[in-house]
């Protein structure tokens, strides 16, 4: 049996190539569906979770009666404040954890935040969260996005800002 096998293979290496790439294909498919993503571990965290009281779920927020004389972000405030995130952590040897920390400690309350927020996915297509985990790098070397410690610090400044 092995024998046949064998000599299949060598009268028809090519079909055989084909064959093991498409099995090979389907097996990665499988494994990638069943193994849950880095990205996908980010975004099931207890900090995306979908509430009216959380502005990094934006879509929610935003969707909220909000008071008669709430200060907002004009489109320009909340996409340049978007662009400053989004450049503090847009480069390969010096990112500026501090001006990212600094932009969301400016922010007067969890309205402008889930703004900016809403802006950052606008321009950039990219959940703003993700984005603070790993920043914009092609090669993960441990040097993306925020440490731990100043992520968590974001999280706790966003949390702790009145609602409107």
């Amino acid at each position: 049996m092995a024998k046949a096998i064998t000599q299949s293979v060598a009268d028809k290496p090519l079909q055989w190539l084909l064959i093991a790439g498409v099995v090979g294909g389907a097996g990665y498919l499988a494994i990638k569906k069943l193994i849950p993503s880095k990205i996908t571990k980010i975004i099931e965290g207890a900090e995306t979770e979908v509430s009216e009281d959380n502005p990094f779920s934006y879509t929610k927020f935003l969707s909220q009666k909000v008071p008669v004389g709430t200060q907002l972000l004009t489109f320009n405030n909340s996409a340049q404040s978007a662009k400053q995130i989004y450049d503090s952590l847009n480069s390969y040897f010096n990112d500026s954890e501090d001006i990212c920390i600094g932009v969301f400690s400016s922010l007067g309350s969890k309205i402008k935040v889930a703004q900016v927020c809403e802006k950052f996915y606008m321009i950039y297509k990219r959940d703003i969260l993700q984005y603070l985990k790993v920043g914009n790098k092609s090669f993960d070397f441990g040097t993306g996005g925020l440490s731990d410690e100043d992520y968590q610090r974001v999280l706790t400044i966003v949390k702790n800002k009145p609602k409107f």
